[in-house]
């Protein structure tokens, strides 16, 4: 990743400031890839929210995530 971020800067500085097509280009592309990563990446989601009284405690876990396999196998049974 250190590379795309030097690629993105270069391109600001050469293309940007020093007119440089080629570089723009390459920014256009390298920025674009990032603003698009940042607008799909996925966002917590909130199962529940709950007060805690004093004395009581949270217990935090993890459900593996389903892989493609196992849900076509799911959805042939159905």
């Amino acid at each position: 990743m250190a590379i795309l971020s030097y690629l993105r800067a270069r391109s600001l500085k050469e293309g940007l400031l020093r007119g440089r097509r080629g570089w723009f280009a390459i920014g256009v592309v390298l920025w674009t890839v990032r603003l698009v990563r940042r607008i799909s990446s996925r966002s917590p989601q909130i199962v529940s929210k709950e007060t805690l009284r004093a004395g009581e405690s949270v217990s935090i876990s993890s459900l593996e995530r389903e892989g493609r396999s196992k849900r076509r196998v799911r959805k042939s049974l159905s």
